[in-house]
């Protein structure tokens, strides 16, 4: 009986020295790397924090906010000053700075006009020269006494009707060329186009033939009317009143 119990008994110890090797080497591994084992039961927060940061939903940048905000203020800024040359643009031109119209005013209102408010009043259009109510203009180009006095009539007014001395001197003055007035001969008569009867002439001691009247400008004021055919070309003078 002693016999067979021997080996049981060795057995348990051989179990007992084996835990307690384990337990042994266990520990040593733990006094060997302490870090290890604290690092696994106390795990670092930041991974907590990290974890919990993520699950939150992505916010707008705060830069484009503010990009939004000034491109908005820049742009009202924009329209406010816009508004603002709006109102000055319309405030002048009802303050009468603008010139008034030739067809809206006669010599006497214009002066008037030009001392209360210092503004320039045209009597007529750019190009035309103003005199005794009247604005004159002296073609560039030639037309048939025809088409001169069609061209007049489109402008508003009609070939020039000479009934004065005065008028008479300014025109050969101011012109160097032939020029288409406003007479022609008909039914041996010659007339105005404003249908009154020619009265009083200039016309020169060699007139020539047609039944058209030129003012030759070259030659002198007392006696420089010529006649010449209605279809051949001619520079031309316009007048309309004002």
């Amino acid at each position: 009986m002693e016999m067979q119990e021997a080996p049981a008994t060795a057995e348990v110890e051989d179990k007992g020295k084996g835990a307690g090797e384990a337990k042994k080497e266990g520990k040593a591994e733990e006094e060997a790397d302490p870090g290890l084992y604290s690092s696994l039961q106390n795990p670092n927060e930041d991974v907590y924090a990290e974890a919990f940061h993520t699950s939150k939903p992505r916010r707008e940048l705060p830069g484009n906010a503010r990009l939004y905000r000034v491109m908005c203020v820049c742009l009202s800024v924009l329209c406010l000053i816009l508004l603002m040359a709006v109102v000055v643009l319309g405030w002048k031109l009802q303050d009468g700075s603008a010139a008034c119209s030739y067809k809206m005013c006669n010599e006497m209102v214009c002066m008037e006009y030009i001392k209360n408010t210092r503004a320039t009043c045209a009597l007529c259009p750019r190009g035309w020269i103003p005199l005794d109510k009247h604005c004159y203009y002296l073609s560039t180009f030639r037309l048939t006494w025809d088409k001169s006095q069609e061209n007049c009539t489109k402008n508003g007014g009609s070939l020039a009707v000479i009934t004065s001395q005065k008028v008479q001197n300014y025109l050969s003055q101011e012109g160097y060329l032939n020029y288409w007035v406003g007479l022609k001969q008909q039914e041996s008569e010659w007339k105005w186009v404003d249908n009154n009867m020619l009265e009083k002439s200039y016309w020169r001691s060699s007139p020539g033939d047609g039944d058209c009247a030129l003012l030759f400008s070259r030659d002198s004021a007392a006696k420089n009317w010529g006649k010449a055919s209605c279809s051949s070309a001619s520079y031309y003078i316009c007048q309309i009143e004002y």
